[in-house]
C-alpha cells in the first residue's frame, strides 16, 4: 500500500467505513513505517467514533504514544488529527527529506 502527500493533505485508502495509510518514517534503525488504520466503532458505544491504531514497523514507538487511542468526531477530523500527529513525529520528517 503506497501512499503520497499532496498538498498538505495524505491520501488515505477508505476500505469499507474504515481508513487506512501506511507511510515511511526514518529512524536511528534505519528506514521503516508507521501503518496506521482509523477504524469506526458501533453506534451504541460511548468510548468514542473512531478506534486508531498505529502499528510501527523498525519504528520508535513505544507504551508513551497511547495505541490505540479513541476519537470522537468525523473521519476528516479523526485523519486530520492523525496527520497532525504525524507531522510532529521526527521519524516522519526526517523520510520526507
Amino acid at each position: 500500500m503506497q501512499t503520497q502527500q499532496r498538498k498538505g493533505k495524505l491520501e488515505w485508502l477508505n476500505i469499507g467505513s474504515s481508513w487506512s495509510i501506511v507511510v515511511p518514517i526514518k529512524t536511528q534503525a534505519g528506514d521503516g513505517r508507521y501503518a496506521i488504520d482509523i477504524i469506526r466503532r458501533p453506534a451504541c458505544c460511548n468510548h468514542g467514533d473512531w478506534l486508531i491504531r498505529v502499528s510501527g514497523y523498525n519504528s520508535d514507538l513505544d507504551g508513551q504514544d497511547g495505541f490505540p487511542r479513541y476519537f470522537f468526531g468525523t473521519a476528516d477530523e479523526a485523519k486530520a488529527q492523525m496527520e497532525t500527529w504525524l507531522n510532529r513525529r521526527e521519524a516522519y520528517r526526517a523520510a520526507l527529506k
